[in-house]
């Protein structure tokens, strides 16, 4: 009867760590927000794909996870795609009643997110389809944290919520544990917020520079270009075809997000790209 006991107790300590090795690789992702959150302009392209009405194509993996979005080199940082995910439940691509309201409200229809790694830093990228632009503006603002009202410690402020990993799969786990930072791209009837963090980073006061990663990792906005590019031609009768070269570029601000420049027409036709541009957008070459 003795050793019946021990080998039962035996079986389910083999059964609790299995179990928990399992749940362990499908962690849920953590409800977690940047120390640094910014919103940023995407001019021109705010102009061409303003609402879905204009760009009703819905979005699909082919164009957001493959070609240059399987990797993403720039800024001397190469990042490769861990996971992605589309799917037309905007609601569990966020957490917080703030942030599902407000995506209802603009009518989002899809949601794209894709984790990235690098040797020295992580993040997501994720992008919202939206009824307009205006859908898009008030998404981004919904996300950014309210400044403490007059005798209100900032702790006290309730917090409206941010987006979601795809997963908490390591290193993920710990996004928004570290300092991290997100920009909030306004692009026409698209918002994409892209998010990094160190690897390394163990706490939020570690306060370090994010702009470079936030630059190369918004080159993920490529297939929205190629978009632009398309509807550009439709309507003006463009003869560009630089989808195929085109790289977010700028001048790396100091305040440790996004960039301050403007972008660089590195592509092979006569329509360029946008950079990121600290609040107005770059106009297309020509105009």
């Amino acid at each position: 009867m003795g050793s019946l006991v021990v080998a039962l107790i035996a079986l389910g300590v083999v059964l609790f760590v299995e179990l928990s090795g399992e749940e362990g690789e499908q962690a849920a992702p953590q409800e977690t927000r940047p120390v640094v959150y910014k919103v940023r302009d995407a001019g021109n392209m705010n102009e061409v794909l303003a609402s879905r009405e204009v760009d009703s194509r819905p979005l699909n993996e082919g164009e957001l996870f493959e070609r240059r979005n399987a990797e993403i080199s720039s800024q001397s940082i190469d990042f490769t795609l861990a996971e992605s995910d589309l799917t037309d439940d905007c609601a569990g691509a966020v957490w917080g009643e703030v942030a599902t309201q407000a995506l209802a409200d603009a009518d989002c229809t899809q949601v794209g997110r894709a984790t990235y790694v690098s040797d020295a830093f992580f993040g997501v990228a994720t992008v919202f389809n939206l009824a307009d632009v205006e859908g898009s503006r008030a998404v981004a603002q919904a996300l950014d944290l309210p400044e403490p009202e007059e005798g209100q410690e900032s702790e006290e402020v309730a917090d409206p919520g941010f987006v979601l990993a795809p997963s908490g799969a390591e290193p993920f786990d710990r996004l928004g544990r570290g300092y991290s930072a997100a920009d909030a791209i306004v692009s026409g009837h698209y918002l994409v917020v892209v998010w990094v963090q160190p690897t390394d980073s163990e706490s939020v006061e570690e306060r370090v520079t994010l702009s470079t990663p936030l630059v190369a990792l918004a080159n993920f906005r490529d297939p929205l270009f190629r978009r632009m590019i398309e509807h550009t031609d439709d309507t003006e009768g463009g003869e560009g075809t630089g989808t195929e070269e085109t790289e977010i570029t700028g001048e790396v601000g100091t305040d440790g997000t996004g960039i301050e420049g403007a972008g660089e027409d590195t592509g092979t036709g006569e329509i360029g790209t946008e950079g990121l541009p600290g609040e107005e957008g770059t106009a297309l070459p020509g105009e």
